[in-house]
């Protein structure tokens, strides 16, 4: 089969198998290393690299990765797995939960002016940040102490 120039554009039953068994999580994998795959399978690792190889091996196996890097569930479960780790004192992970959930970095204020920043005198710029101060405290509630 051609298509594009490229011989064997379709995987067969192997190489469908060997893709599965490639998306799936290290940990879950049976068996657990590709050099033991390759000899369930009754091949050499060298096939398995050449397959993998292959544009429509790499395409199908890129394809899939994103489709499973993007799914929400998944998405979902590390960030169910990042609050827990933080909950239970994990820093790094709360950092890494409050950054995914775009609660970490300050919100972004955005001044509009008719004024250009070197027309305003001194005073006048120290009023308009002290009016962003007081804006931001309010909307974060914030206290002095």
């Amino acid at each position: 089969m051609s298509v594009n120039g490229n011989k064997f554009t379709a995987l067969d039953e192997r190489q469908e198998a060997y893709l599965e068994w490639l998306i799936c999580p290290q940990r879950l994998r049976k068996p657990a290393t590709q050099e033991a795959y390759a000899k369930e399978l009754g091949v050499d690792t060298t096939t398995l690299r050449r397959w993998q190889k292959r544009p429509a091996f790499a395409s199908q196996w890129k394809k899939r990765v994103e489709e499973l890097q993007g799914s929400p569930e998944r998405t979902q479960a590390l960030l169910d797995n990042l609050y827990d780790r933080a909950m239970d004192g994990d820093t790094k992970s709360a950092h890494l939960y409050l950054q995914a959930t775009n609660r970490l970095a300050p919100q972004q204020v955005n001044v509009t002016t008719t004024t250009t920043t070197s027309e305003l005198s001194d005073t006048e710029l120290d009023d308009l940040l002290k009016s962003l101060v007081v804006t931001e405290k309010s909307e974060r509630n914030l206290k002095a102490i």
